[in-house]
């Protein structure tokens, strides 16, 4: 789940040589929550996962916490194919995880 972690965190376009690496987490912040924000972070989240971890698959998302200072928390459930990596999907497993994603809006207003 640490690569969930980092996928999710991280900004796309900061990796040099995978400027397509990441999720558009961050491009949401700011906004104040709604039924169809909510919606477009569970679709970005879960593309950027299965873009990028080809081992793991979503089966559901839920926010679990959500304070005014911008911190968002997350539990996720899926099936986890130890050789998914190279397209074989025999074995799964079924994983479940609570991530928190800590987002606080002055923090990220301070590094752009």
């Amino acid at each position: 789940m640490q690569s969930l972690e980092t996928i999710w965190s991280t900004r796309l376009g900061k990796r040099v040589m995978r400027l397509g690496f990441g999720s558009e987490l961050f491009s949401r912040l700011g906004e104040d929550i709604t039924p169809a924000l909510a919606l477009q972070l569970y679709t970005d989240l879960t593309v950027a996962a299965h873009t990028w971890e080809p081992e793991y698959r979503i089966t559901s998302m839920q926010l679990v916490n959500l304070t005014s200072a911008g911190a968002l928390g997350l539990r996720h459930s899926g099936t986890y194919y130890p050789e998914g990596r190279f397209g074989i999907y025999d074995h799964p497993q079924s994983v479940e995880a609570a991530i928190p994603l800590m987002l606080l809006r002055s923090s990220e207003g301070a590094s752009a």
